[in-house]
């Protein structure tokens, strides 16, 4: 890989501002400073730094990211803010995108990455995923509604939904796990039961968790035996 396109792919600015970067002797490879934009390096092998700071030569990421409410669970929209807004540059520019999808008032965790055989592993109906969620809600949810939906819920619309597990906390609050994502699916379902959500929070999918995360706006790289356990 050229040095010019790694630093424009890790965000230090435009194609023109990189090589100012470099014309500047900001920049070192293996500790010796390099003033040749097409410069070769080796991403695997070599070290690189900007102003001393060692820079990431990763290729492929994986980060878990705890979503406040108010963001459109996308890389880009045109009127309304995205998560993408509330990473770091760098993940935009190497081609990180969510993995499924959050409402907009809904907050929890949300996997991005720019692996995609990774994301579908994840997304893919069939690999039976649990993901959690913590509801809080008014009204009464019947009987009938809760055995409905533990049961596999058929949507008014038609949409037949995996039987899903119910725990309830309070007289309004609830926690519930289902395997899919489809349209506002947690909210629905609790719709039907009688119930309107007033906030939700997802707390996992699979066995990655808010741990470390615990803020809102806050955001880790998953570690390489979670990575592993949704390839399998």
């Amino acid at each position: 890989m050229r040095l010019d396109k790694l630093l424009a792919n890790k965000a230090f600015g435009s194609r023109k501002e990189v090589h100012q970067i470099i014309k500047d002797r900001r920049v070192t490879v293996n500790d010796i400073i390099v003033v040749k934009k097409d410069h070769p390096i080796n991403i695997d092998t070599d070290t690189i730094a900007v102003d001393g700071s060692q820079i990431s030569t990763k290729q492929l990421y994986y980060i878990k990211f705890h979503k406040p409410a108010g963001y459109i669970t996308a890389v880009e929209d045109r009127s309304q803010p995205v998560v993408m807004d509330l990473l770091p540059p760098e993940f935009k520019k190497m081609g990180v995108f969510p993995v499924g999808r959050l409402d907009k008032d809904t907050e929890g965790l949300l996997l991005l990455t720019n692996d995609g055989v990774w994301a579908h592993s994840i997304i893919n109906g069939h690999k039976h995923v649990p993901k959690v969620y913590y509801v809080e809600f008014h009204g009464i949810l019947s009987k009938e509604g809760l055995e409905r939906i533990s049961a596999g819920i058929v949507l008014g619309d038609g949409i037949q939904c995996k039987p899903a597990t119910i725990n309830i906390l309070s007289d309004k609050s609830l926690e519930i796990t289902i395997e899919e994502g489809k349209y506002h699916q947690v909210k629905r379902m609790i719709g039907a039961a009688g119930g309107e959500v007033t906030y939700l929070k997802r707390l996992s999918v699979g066995h990655i968790t808010l741990s470390g995360i615990e803020e809102t706006n806050t955001y880790l790289e998953i570690g390489d035996q979670e990575i592993a356990d949704f390839k399998k």
